[in-house]
């Protein structure tokens, strides 16, 4: 039972006193006070609650309201955003394409100039080996080709020549240096005197004497750079190095091979060796 609900009891049980309850009627009156202020006391805390209620949901309408301008504008922003990103990611692309597309085109210029480098160094050292070629011939002889050289000559050294190849040929080695070793002296200008110089080393090399046949390997590139052994030469001559232990020198023969013969099949078996020159461990001295 509420305080409110009591007052009209407390009341009756008021007027049902004895007339000379004077005591009790005081009693009865202060409480009927005490309600009195005690219910305006509650009037006004619930007024005050109300107040504070009323406050609190305003405080929260604003919230709200505040949220939804930020959603608003979070919104805004993002959309911003997105349209900026449109804005730049186009361009962006088209400068990375521009990039790339010069960079391929700097790359393919760079080989370009290395490859024109390599072909200047070539030719530089043909032209270098064909001066070098010109100064060592010796003055026209009687007997080989051109000026002076009679039929007979011809066949002679047609004839020298094809008997050391097929003393070559057929293993009589020492028969065959000879022969080559003739036909160099009586025709050293000779079309096949390259051709002579060459099997000459062969006969070196077949022989396990590797030291002499790097040599005359060597004269064949030297004195007969237009032959077409020298790159076969140069190669051999790398092989030799190679039979005698000499790194460095089956190294630089092997290098030039690739590097004044690129094109040719030999350059093909340089690099071979020299890979497997370079990565092979040094043998340990003896």
């Amino acid at each position: 039972m509420s305080l409110k609900s009591m007052v009209p009891a407390i009341l009756v049980c008021g007027t049902l006193l004895a007339p000379g309850a004077t005591a009790q009627r005081k009693e009865l009156q202060q409480l009927q006070r005490d309600i009195v202020l005690l219910q305006e006391t509650l009037r006004q805390r619930d007024q005050a609650t109300s107040e504070r209620i009323a406050a609190l949901e305003a405080l929260l309408r604003q919230s709200m309201e505040k949220q939804d301008t930020l959603n608003t504008g979070n919104a805004v922003l993002e959309r911003k955003i997105s349209e900026l990103d449109t804005e730049l990611t186009e361009p962006l692309r088209a400068t990375g394409a521009k990039v790339d597309s010069l960079t391929n085109q700097f790359s393919d210029l760079r080989g370009t100039v290395e490859e024109m480098n390599l072909t200047v160094e070539r030719i530089a050292l043909d032209v270098k080996d064909i001066k070098t070629h010109l100064s060592e011939l010796p003055p026209p002889m009687l007997g080989e080709d051109g000026e002076g050289g009679s039929e007979s000559d011809i066949n002679t050294s047609e004839a020298i020549f094809e008997g050391g190849m097929d003393d070559y040929m057929r293993g009589n080695i020492d028969t065959a240096r000879g022969q080559f070793m003739d036909y160099l002296a009586l025709y050293p200008s000779h079309a096949k005197a390259g051709e002579a110089q060459y099997y000459l080393a062969e006969t070196y090399y077949s022989a396990a004497d590797y030291e002499e046949a790097a040599r005359q390997f060597e004269r064949v590139f030297r004195s007969y750079p237009l032959s077409p052994l020298a790159p076969d030469a140069l190669y051999k001559q790398g092989m030799a190095f190679l039979k005698m232990r000499d790194r460095d020198g089956a190294k630089k023969a092997f290098e030039d091979v690739i590097k004044r013969f690129p094109d040719k099949s030999v350059a093909q078996h340089a690099r071979g060796e020299l890979n497997t020159l370079l990565n092979a461990k040094p043998s340990p001295a003896n």
